[in-house]
């Protein structure tokens, strides 16, 4: 066995042990640095999204300002490199393969204010989310080209690296002991326990065991809750995602003159119109929203007229 190897085999062990110990941030961090120990780059890019719409999901970025894919917005349909390395998923690609890259609109007003005069990519698609999953790796250097060499090893590579975020998204999800999941910004349970996926089921159907309704998205991203029929969600950012805890909701019930005040202020009306419209105070419409929000355990106006759509026959 030669010592390429032997370390190689060392690198894989390595990678799967840090899986089951290390947060989801520190173990793509931990990660980009071990593989830097095999192949040369300046700065790294572990990511993933929907590839077709080049809609990026979330990305870890390594010795590079987090606002990197600001510019790459109006020039990402039209990146060369971009095309080559989705349009091949499975293959591990350098710019070298792109012909005129340097005189590319993405290189000229994107990818060279960074300095990546030279890039290396891999990209899969991920079978149980449908996301295309990438580690991108760039050099500031113009002569430093990647070999061929360096090529196969990160295709092996990489492919480790991909199984072991998966066992390292469960291994952390298990270790909460309740109904939990990894959400993107797109909604897309980046990886589900079997009870969180049984619960979602049974609220929004078959569909939403691997991405759950925009709304309830919308909902999680902005306030961190949402409380639907039979369940009830509470987020917090766990690196550039969601870490998503679902629970039972208990039954609530409004009263008559609750469910009429509450329609009336979600259509629209004012306190001092839906007062008008009920015969009742302003303070009695103040009163009775009040108890709502309470009931529901909510906080705003859009996370009311959710429930009410979805609770009710109005």
């Amino acid at each position: 066995m030669t010592i390429q190897k032997q370390r190689l085999d060392q690198f894989i062990l390595d990678l799967h042990d840090a899986s089951m110990y290390l947060s989801s941030q520190d173990f793509q961090q931990w990660t980009l640095k071990e593989v830097r120990r095999y192949i040369d780059f300046d700065f790294a890019i572990w990511g993933a999204g929907d590839g077709r719409h080049r809609q990026l999901h979330h990305a870890t970025i390594l010795d590079q300002v987090n606002t990197l894919f600001n510019t790459w917005e109006p020039v990402k349909h039209i990146d060369p490199f971009a095309n080559l390395v989705i349009g091949n998923t499975g293959q591990t690609w350098t710019t070298e393969s792109v012909t005129n890259f340097k005189e590319s609109i993405a290189f000229r007003q994107h990818w060279g204010q960074y300095h990546a005069q030279q890039m290396m990519s891999t990209m899969e698609v991920d079978q149980k989310t449908g996301l295309h999953v990438f580690v991108t790796l760039a050099r500031d250097q113009e002569k430093h080209r990647y070999t061929k060499e360096e090529c196969v090893l990160k295709n092996i590579i990489t492919q480790h690296i991909f199984l072991a975020a998966r066992h390292n998204d469960l291994h952390h999800l298990r270790a909460l002991r309740t109904p939990a999941a990894l959400m993107d910004r797109g909604g897309i349970l980046n990886a589900a326990l079997t009870d969180f996926r049984a619960l979602v089921v049974q609220e929004w159907g078959r569909w939403a065991e691997h991405k759950l309704p925009k709304h309830v998205t919308q909902s999680l991203w902005q306030t961190g809750s949402y409380r639907g029929r039979h369940i009830v969600l509470n987020a917090q950012t766990f690196n550039n995602r969601l870490l998503v805890r679902a629970g039972i909701a208990p039954q609530v019930h409004l009263s008559t003159r609750e469910h009429e005040v509450a329609w009336a202020y979600v259509s629209g009306h004012t306190h001092k119109e839906v007062a008008k419209l009920l015969e009742i105070s302003p303070t009695t419409v103040r009163t009775h929203l009040a108890r709502v929000y309470q009931k529901l355990e909510i906080t705003d106006k859009a996370s009311l007229a959710f429930w009410l759509r979805e609770n009710t026959n109005n």
